[in-house]
């Protein structure tokens, strides 16, 4: 009996130190992402850079999610000491090299802004998934349906917004696509924490914080919207020479968000194309 509640204590002293190593790790790649952002969007020569070769970012993302597949799926990956701490800060650097060209664009204080929010709302939802006495790891399957019809719920405001332009309704998308992420971020913190029915084993410690860095990635890109095209800190970047000049370019037309002027009725459309004709005498 006593050696069974010296193993308990053990276990669960190994499996706080996990949990705090894992946490520490996604603190750790988010503040080294934040510096890396930062200074694209600062400074002027490189933004420009990562604006006009905007497919290197488009690369690295790629190789990223390939690189991620493998970690995840095969296992040997991650149990090879010096091979799994390479790979992993492979993925964390080319995921932020992904998002280079985005970060360029943004406005820096707009950008430091968005991404304090979205690390408030992962550790908020860490904290809940943690104190919660559900056991969200009983219902996996929940909540995939839940993501399922959020999906459908999603990719129809998507079209909406892309191809109808009716206002505000990328922020529905943006709203229901952050909800299952955080959904899913207390199902990992559960299963970071232990203790409930589904765990991670604790030798995984960078699968785990690979895992709460991409919750966050996900929150963070959807930021974006309101980064470029609301603008609710920065305000309307200025549209001078200058500013053209040494960030490329300040401002790209969405194809998202109302733009009223794309539709215009036929007699419009001729004037346009033709001009007001007039015929003298």
């Amino acid at each position: 009996m006593e050696g069974r509640r010296t193993r308990l204590r053990e276990y669960q002293r190994e499996r706080r130190k996990f949990a705090c190593v894992s946490y520490t790790l996604t603190l750790m790649w988010l503040l080294v992402a934040l510096i890396q952002w930062a200074l694209v969007s600062i400074i002027a020569d490189i933004n420009a850079v990562f604006i006009k070769f905007y497919w290197i970012s488009l690369l690295f993302f790629a190789v990223a999610m390939v690189l991620v597949t493998a970690f995840i799926f095969f296992e040997k990956l991650r149990a090879v000491i010096c091979l799994n701490w390479l790979i992993c800060l492979l993925i964390v650097e080319f995921v932020i090299i992904g998002i280079f060209t985005l970060a360029a664009l943004t406005h820096w204080l707009e950008m430091v802004v968005w991404f304090f929010f979205c690390v408030f709302l992962l550790f908020v939802f860490i904290l809940i998934g943690s104190i919660i006495p559900h056991d969200l790891t009983l219902d996996v399957v929940i909540l995939f349906v839940m993501a399922f019809i959020f999906l459908i719920i999603t990719v129809f405001f998507a079209m909406i917004s892309i191809l109808v332009k009716m206002p505000n309704t990328f922020i529905v998308y943006q709203v229901f696509i952050t909800i299952v992420v955080l959904l899913f971020v207390m199902y990992h913190a559960q299963t970071i924490n232990g203790g409930r029915y589904a765990e991670m084993r604790l030798n995984d410690y960078l699968l785990a914080a690979l895992i709460l860095f991409h919750d966050f990635i996900i929150i963070f890109l959807l930021t974006f919207f309101q980064q470029l095209v609301i603008k609710f800190v920065a305000g309307p970047m200025t549209t001078t020479t200058e500013n053209i000049d040494k960030r490329v370019v300040s401002y790209f037309e969405p194809i998202i968000g109302p733009v009223s002027e794309d539709f215009i009725d036929d007699d419009d459309g001729i004037t346009a194309a033709f001009g007001n004709t007039t015929t003298t005498k």
